[in-house]
């Protein structure tokens, strides 16, 4: 893929984001899903972006980008969420739903057939596979297109899923079997993650993103709580084959659901995946996000409030409520980000999003500093709290960065976003034990609440981020 120069409009203001995973303070992740915005234009440099096939110079209007300076009429349309959009969303849910039961399903195979040091090992250095090629697959979604990647990957893991079944059945669980399985899976995540966050913005106008994106993450999150809930006893049930197959299914059904979607857009050609060229797109990518200020201040500020979240949510449970108060504050937690999907879904952030970004910050540092009291009562209202600012907060920085990347590029600046996330969430439990230990729980709590603090001051240094709006572009 050749690289032609992008001329980059002023277009409105700004928009809103979205992220998460399972064990982060952003409600949505399906597997870690979080993202940023793009400067203003007069500080913008034209950068170099990779062409598809059409020749010369494309403006963002013309592509789908869009950058905070001049603001834009939002078109407050109260239309429903396309029909493909939602099906494409149940079809997350089921997959979402599949993919927890399995997950419970091995974990237990892989305790009671090697056992539980070995088990956990194995899960937690399957989980490298993703990180390494993280950024690839956001170069390859670029190159050949979202959509494509997503049906791609669906089909691989259907694949994965009942031929692992059919070898589980005639061989047994044999953990090199076991291992690959999950190398597979963690591979095939790591190119369907910025495939999703790309293809998302294609879909729905941009005054929509956010109740969108609120939506799908919503699915995803409810899947996965349904999977946990009934994973043990589907497990038990019909054993590691036939939750394999119940995931490879449920694969399928997604990739029909992604063949089944229409961008707002004609799509651009695509050229073919060259292994060659693919370092040459990531350091394209990362050039992409460096040079644009407001982009690159919204992934440090999305990473920030990860890793300020993700040890007080995660083994601050334990250390704050203890064995009868953590389940108090889980569902304080889980009832906060709730809300947060109904709130961005009913009444969705336009004008003023980068607005509540910056007070969304500034309430999750007051959230983390009441942690330090030790009261389970205030620990409780302060994790439901934590649980809503901290998802709108993240709903809104999501969809900065799909908005504002070019469409060439958005799948590496997601997968960019999406490796700040997920390497904030082991870090934060690194660092809330190493500081617990040092400091004690109430300085631990302040510290963190600082961590929140950098994130809040960098957002309001960041004016462009501030005045962000997430409304339809104007018309030239």
């Amino acid at each position: 893929m050749t690289a032609e120069p992008a001329s980059l409009p002023v277009v409105a203001a700004a928009e809103p984001p979205t992220t998460a995973g399972p064990a982060s303070v952003l409600p949505a992740a399906a597997a870690g899903e979080l993202r940023a915005a793009a400067g203003p234009a007069s500080v913008l440099p034209a950068a170099a972006t990779p062409g598809a096939a059409a020749a010369g110079s494309r403006t963002a209007a013309e592509s789908g980008a869009t950058e905070p300076g001049v603001a834009a009429t939002p078109r407050q349309s109260r239309a429903a969420l396309p029909a493909p959009f939602l099906g494409l969303v149940l079809a997350m849910g089921l997959s979402s739903f599949g993919d927890a039961v399995w997950l419970i399903a091995l974990s237990v195979t892989l305790v009671g057939s090697a056992g539980p040091a070995v088990a956990g090992l194995v899960l937690a250095l399957g989980s490298l596979p993703k990180v390494l090629t993280l950024l690839v697959g956001g170069a390859v979604a670029d190159r050949t297109g979202p959509r494509r990647v997503l049906i791609t990957t669906d089909l691989v893991r259907a694949g994965a899923m009942v031929t692992g079944a059919v070898c589980v059945l005639f061989a047994g669980p044999s953990l090199p079997l076991l291992t690959g399985l999950i190398v597979v899976m963690a591979v095939a995540s790591a190119f369907f993650i910025p495939a999703s966050d790309a293809l998302r913005p294609n879909l729905l106008p941009p005054e929509h993103l956010v109740r969108g994106n609120a939506v799908y993450l919503a699915a995803v999150r409810g899947g996965q709580a349904a999977g946990g809930a009934l994973g043990s006893w589907l497990a038990g049930l019909g054993g590691l084959v036939t939750v394999a197959v119940v995931n490879g299914v449920s694969f399928l059904v997604s990739a029909v659901a992604a063949g089944n979607t229409k961008t707002l857009a004609p799509a651009q050609p695509r050229e073919r995946v060259r292994v060659k060229q693919l370092l040459k797109d990531v350091g394209e990518g990362c050039r992409y996000v460096a040079v644009r200020p407001a982009l690159r201040t919204a992934m440090i500020v999305t990473g920030l409030l990860e890793l300020s979240g993700a040890g007080p949510i995660n083994l601050g449970l334990v250390l704050l409520g203890g064995q009868k108060g953590a389940g108090w504050l889980l569902t304080a937690m889980t009832l906060g980000a709730s809300l947060a999907f109904v709130v961005s879904v009913k009444w969705p952030p336009r004008e003023r999003a980068g607005l509540l970004a910056t007070c969304g910050l500034g309430a999750q540092v007051g959230c983390l500093a009441l942690l330090a009291t030790g009261s389970l009562a205030v620990s409780i209202a302060a994790f439901f709290a934590l649980g809503l600012v901290a998802g709108l907060t993240a709903l809104v920085l999501v969809s900065l960065a799909q908005r504002w990347s070019a469409p060439e590029m958005r799948g590496r600046v997601m997968s960019i976003l999406a490796l700040f996330t997920l390497a904030a969430t082991p870090i934060g439990n690194l660092l809330i034990g190493l500081l617990v230990e040092t400091l004690g729980v109430p300085l631990t709590m302040f510290a963190h609440a600082a961590v929140a603090l950098v994130a809040f001051a960098l957002l309001v240094a960041t004016p462009a981020l501030g005045r962000a709006a997430l409304t339809e572009e104007k018309k030239s």
